[in-house]
């Protein structure tokens, strides 16, 4: 089977629903390797930067560890029933549960506002710190990054990493001196409206440890629907 044929069979199998945003955005850029087997999927994103293997059911272990073997730093995510069979295979990862919420309450988006726009090709970003501006860089390279500027200065910025015909994930960043100042409401209402122009949903995810980002999102008016696990190895077994 080629690797047209088996990303369209992932598609198949895999529904434009919040848990499986990651999957399914990641097939649908045709970047990726698909490793199948009789239990499942495991999606892996070959893009420059990307690091994630979506699983999708139960793949037999050597076809994730196949998905994997390319490089040792990549991420496990997987549906939340599945936490315990992965760490049966994987017993050497760290687990972390992730909270998918839905947006259910539009009224409570903050107005448009004069200090949020797009940002643009020529606007600075040397005063952000390295891994966010590379983040960024690679962000507004191939999304619309919404951004809240201050004293001419881009402090915060929101984006959609992942996309699929129904949904988007929301990213958002401060810089650590202007949070707790609502901008990040600024700059994520914005970007809903934008997504929702063309008919997307945004899915917000927040690690259960995350108390700041889920007070923010319940702030926001989303809900949550799900959860996810997201696995990493310990750098001792990499």
């Amino acid at each position: 089977m080629s690797s047209d044929d088996l990303i369209r069979r992932a598609l198949r199998a895999v529904p434009d629903r919040p848990r499986w945003i990651e999957a399914r955005a990641i097939l649908l850029s045709g970047c990726c390797s698909v490793f199948e087997s009789q239990g499942g999927f495991a999606i892996r994103n070959d893009a420059s930067g990307g690091g994630l293997v979506a699983l999708v059911g139960r793949p037999a272990p050597e076809r994730i560890a196949r998905a994997l073997s390319d490089r040792p730093e990549r991420e496990l995510l997987c549906a939340a029933e599945d936490d315990d069979w992965l760490a049966e295979h994987f017993p050497s990862w760290t687990r972390r549960r992730a909270v998918l919420h839905e947006l259910a309450d539009a009224a409570r988006l903050v107005p448009a506002s004069e200090g949020v726009r797009v940002l643009r090709e020529e606007d600075e970003l040397a005063h952000v710190l390295e891994d966010l501006r590379e983040e960024l860089e690679e962000a507004r390279a191939a999304r619309t990054v919404h951004a809240v500027f201050t004293d001419d200065r881009a402090v915060c910025f929101a984006y959609a990493f992942w996309r699929t015909e129904r949904w988007f994930d929301l990213s958002i960043d401060t810089l650590p001196d202007y949070r707790r100042r609502g901008l990040a409401k600024l700059a994520a209402s914005a970007l809903i409206r934008a997504e929702a122009r063309d008919g997307r949903r945004p899915v917000w995810g927040a690690l259960l440890e995350n108390e700041a980002s889920l007070r923010l999102a319940r702030a926001l008016g989303f809900v949550a629907v799900d959860e996810i696990v997201i696995a990493t190895r310990d750098r001792a077994a990499r």
